[in-house]
């Protein structure tokens, strides 16, 4: 189920580019709405432009790049299993869950177009 569910959950806000910190809640917020248990982490790796501090979150054995923690526009991404093994530090992280017309007000607010 976490695969089709984080499947849909990226192609439905694909166009939208919150800030790395919105994209984490919003995707936390969704697992939670669909039952789909999730956790959030502050996570430092080394990528290829070097070490960098990001949001990610973890459904099931899924992990996906939120954007860097100071990103205002970022996209959320999947990760091979290839990066999420070049971590050096994890910080559980809290955020409240979001209801569904926050979800909505949040794309609108950020979007160029009046869709999310």
């Amino acid at each position: 189920m976490n695969v089709q569910f984080v499947e849909s959950l990226l192609t439905a806000y694909a166009e939208v580019n919150l800030s790395a910190w919105d994209n984490l809640r919003l995707v936390l917020s969704e697992c939670a709405h669909h039952e789909c248990e999730a956790k959030g982490f502050e996570v430092e790796f080394v990528s290829d432009s070097g070490q960098a501090q990001h949001y990610w979150v973890q459904v099931g054995n899924i992990w996906l790049d939120c954007g860097r923690t100071n990103a205002y526009s970022a996209t959320i991404t999947q990760l091979t299993d290839e990066q999420v093994n070049r971590t050096n530090t994890k910080k559980a992280l809290e955020c409240a869950i979001l209801s569904q017309e926050q979800i909505g007000l949040l794309c609108m607010q950020n979007a160029h177009f009046d869709h999310c």
